[in-house]
């Protein structure tokens, strides 16, 4: 059965998760800085913001903003070309369309600026853009045929709730930690907090406009965005949240409380609620969500809920076991 995808009306956050097919391990250093490369391209095109990422060896992770449509003058559409193509293939773009003009076909021209238009704002024209982008500059590299990709990209709909965006943050952080490939997540330069720790100033944007955005303010400082990082993947309370909001007491089946539990102890484990649900927040979050789910998703056996016990997320799409 074709996996639903849940998307948000309007401004919607995303976890997003694509896999190499095969089981391969494709993604080297080289490579990963390609992707990368390519991914922040393909978001300044689409207007898409990137709040962090961890790039692997056969994977990688996004957590995304993707703002409400708006309108596009052709000043930032050019703007948004030369960002995605680069200078050799934006003047050939620019030229393709002066010949056109000259030739009276301008219709020519406003169909295509509305194609690209139409592009922008849009989770799955921004993966596809740089997925596919991807695939044509491995294969050309490395003389090989068809997709790398399995399949499509994953997608989690996001409560744009504190709780929520600093513990799916914290999950993907801790991926290299997880795969064994560092000790610590701040020695990773493929995920945004590893990056960000190192200088790299796209990180420290996307991090510092995650931060500003889950405290409304209107600009965090790279400090700030880095401490609220570490103290969620170190499993303390963020000094900036309420106690109250990192609840760390499990409960069994009866909602008794067995044992305390450690944050980072929580993001260590492939917990599917992060990767496998359709949608990841607070209980009257998932509930809205749930509604709006196509029959056979809500007439699966599965519960349409799944609890995160110590962080009170819950996961609407029937994943058996979210934390």
């Amino acid at each position: 059965m074709r996996r639903p995808r849940v998307k948000a009306e309007g401004e919607g956050f995303y976890h997003v998760v694509s896999r190499i097919g095969g089981k391969r391990f494709l993604i080297d250093e080289t490579e990963k800085a390609i992707l990368l490369g390519m991914i922040r391209g393909a978001a300044a095109f689409s207007g898409v913001e990137v709040y962090t990422y961890a790039v692997m060896s056969n994977h990688f992770h996004l957590l995304v903003r993707v703002p409400r449509k708006r309108e596009v003058s052709d000043k930032e559409l050019e703007k948004r070309i030369l960002a995605l193509y680069g200078p050799a293939k934006f003047n050939a773009v620019l030229k393709k369309w002066a010949r056109w003009a000259k030739n009276q076909q301008e219709d020519r021209v406003e169909d295509e600026k509305a194609r690209m238009r139409n592009r922008m704002y849009d989770l799955s024209q921004f993966c596809k853009t740089f997925k596919e982008a991807y695939t044509q500059d491995y294969n050309k590299r490395h003389d090989n045929t068809g997709t790398i990709w399995e399949g499509r990209f994953k997608s989690i709909l996001l409560e744009g709730a504190y709780r929520t965006m600093t513990t799916v943050a914290g999950y993907i952080h801790l991926n290299p930690v997880r795969a064994a490939v560092v000790e610590r997540a701040e020695e990773s330069p493929w995920t945004g907090y590893g990056a960000g720790c190192r200088g790299d100033a796209s990180a420290q944007t996307g991090l510092r406009a995650l931060v500003s955005r889950l405290y409304g303010t209107k600009d965090s400082t790279w400090e700030r965005a880095r401490d609220v990082c570490a103290e969620t993947i170190g499993g303390q309370t963020p000094a900036h949240a309420s106690p109250s909001s990192y609840d760390l007491v499990e409960t069994d089946e009866k909602g008794r409380p067995v044992r305390a539990g450690s944050l980072r102890a929580l993001l260590m484990r492939r917990s599917a609620g992060f990767v496998h649900g359709l949608a990841l927040g607070g209980e009257a979050f998932a509930g809205r969500v749930a509604k709006k789910l196509p029959a056979r998703v809500r007439e699966r056996p599965e519960s349409l809920f799944d609890r995160c016990p110590f962080l009170e997320l819950r996961s609407a799409g029937g994943v058996r076991e979210v934390c």
